[in-house]
């Protein structure tokens, strides 16, 4: 399996939060082979015992219509089935930036991000969700660091960082509170303001 959250161990993170957070609406944009998906959904599936109205994640990608590292949608299935959290995720071939339209105002309680990320990513993220996230909403978005800022795939395609777009948005800044696990390839966490 691949994912830069590998490394330093980020599945805890995603299940233990999805579990405690008790959302009634998950989605994650970017799946790749499922890491995260399947943390997040073992939390969801844990939470269920607790809250009969914690819903599915519902998880997008584009899969092999995505020019660069690409997961395989039939193995993510298997992986969730595989591990008892099938019922639990709804999977997606679709564009990241096209389906904010399909969530209501303030509905979706946790938003997962992890999409190539860049400054310009976060800048469309926080434009397209910012009210569709719920008053106490949760929006976990890959980056933050400088170290993820510098990794190389950034600096060559002159992508913008993501750390100075944190510091700068008036909408984050103003609406959210927010902290960054700097280990890699780190995290960012936007709780927005009741």
């Amino acid at each position: 399996m691949r994912s830069s959250y590998i490394k330093n161990n980020y599945a805890p993170l995603f299940e233990y939060t999805a579990e405690a957070f008790l959302p009634r609406m998950c989605v994650e944009l970017g799946v790749l082979d499922g890491y995260s998906t399947l943390a997040i959904a073992k939390g969801l599936k844990k939470a269920r015992d607790l809250e009969d109205h914690v819903a599915p994640l519902n998880a997008y990608d584009l899969w092999e219509d995505y020019p660069y590292k690409h997961g395989d949608m039939a193995e993510v299935v298997d992986l969730l089935n595989d591990n008892g959290v099938g019922d639990f995720v709804n999977l997606y071939k679709r564009d990241a930036f096209e389906v904010y339209k399909e969530y209501a105002e303030e509905s979706v309680c946790l938003l997962h991000v992890d999409l190539s990320n860049t400054g310009e990513i976060l800048e469309t993220i926080v434009e397209q969700w910012h009210t569709r996230l719920s008053m106490g909403g949760m929006l976990l978005f890959e980056g933050g660091s400088e170290e993820r800022d510098n990794i190389e795939w950034m600096k060559k395609h002159n992508k913008k960082p993501i750390k100075p777009v944190i510091e700068t948005s008036e909408t984050l800044n103003k609406y959210y509170i927010y902290g960054t696990y700097l280990a890699f390839p780190s995290l960012t966490v936007f709780i927005r303001k009741g």
